[in-house]
């Protein structure tokens, strides 16, 4: 009877301090995020704060050209919506954000540069974020099947475009999960801003800044392989060692959320024509406006040398 109980307790001991607290922090993470429009309580972020008043001006500026709220449904049926502004070019950008973040924050300097540039720009929601559908975000793994629909999409209404992938954070990684298997033609080269190796990787050194747990990410990487079909252990490394496309790579130095020598093993890794530019001072997605003279030249270099 008293091993009995003990068996019993410590059950009771693993649902409360293991499971329950796995199940919470899975459902938090991977759950849906919501995302509002941009506006100042958003950008009062520490990191964002001192660019707030140009990405508030950024903002106006590509709302006031007007958009096309469009929509495409992932291969497992999810609907996926985007703002398209149409500058009538045969050059489009795809802009894909990071985690758990509207998107203008992460992208609406850039965006508005592509603009300026005369770029179409597609800034779209990656799913389980704002306007997309799904119940669960898959940090990159199941995304980067949503960034080919969205390709597929853009080709198929106008078949002469000439299309370049731009990400930021998860977004980055979410193209470095795709630069493998990334043949189509009108996709010349892609930029990858700040991307992490592995989902997991990043959960631990998220855990670990937070002072939490790290006994909870197995039974949370069990939890995605289930019900998402999904390995968080899986590294970009790996696919970027067999990259189809020249990728030009951004980090920051002072960023604490994706250490600078995982942007470095994402760039030595990468086995295409490459470029790392590292900007001195910059936080997490903040390089082009950190030093937007020098993330712009090397932009422009880039894309005189491999976006043809």
């Amino acid at each position: 009877m008293i091993l009995l109980y003990i068996v019993l307790a410590v059950i009771l001991l693993v649902i409360i301090f293991w499971i329950a607290p796995g199940i919470v922090c899975y459902r938090s993470i991977f759950g849906r995020h919501r995302v509002l429009p941009l506006d100042d309580e958003k950008l009062s972020k520490p990191a964002i704060e001192p660019f707030k008043e140009r990405m508030m001006r950024d903002y106006r500026y590509l709302r006031d050209r007007g958009y096309e709220r469009v929509q495409v449904k992932a291969k497992d049926g999810v609907i996926l919506c985007g703002d398209l502004y149409d500058n009538g070019s045969d050059r489009t950008v795809i802009m894909v954000h990071g985690f758990n973040a509207d998107p203008y924050v992460n992208l609406v300097s850039p965006a508005r540069w592509f603009c300026d540039q005369g770029f179409n720009v597609l800034v779209i929601f990656q799913r389980a974020h704002g306007c997309s559908g799904g119940d669960r975000c898959g940090m990159g793994l199941r995304e980067k099947d949503d960034v080919a629909v969205w390709l597929d999409e853009v080709l198929k209404r106008d078949g002469k475009q000439r299309v370049l992938l731009y990400g930021t954070s998860m977004g980055g990684s979410t193209l470095a999960y795709l630069s493998d298997t990334l043949t189509e033609d009108r996709v010349p080269c892609m930029m990858i801003d700040c991307g992490f190796i592995s989902a997991e990787n990043q959960l631990l050194s998220d855990a670990k800044r937070m002072h939490l747990p790290p006994l909870l990410i197995p039974y949370i990487r069990w939890l995605c392989q289930k019900e998402q079909k999904i390995d968080i252990r899986e590294k970009t490394t790996d696919h970027l060692r067999h990259a189809k496309k020249p990728i030009l790579f951004f980090h920051g130095t002072a960023d604490p959320t994706v250490s600078l020598e995982e942007g470095r093993k994402n760039y030595e890794a990468c086995s295409s024509k490459k470029k790392f530019v590292v900007v001195e001072g910059a936080g997490h997605t903040t390089a082009f406006c950190t030093d937007e003279n020098q993330v712009t030249t090397a932009m422009t270099d880039f894309l005189q040398a491999y976006f043809k």
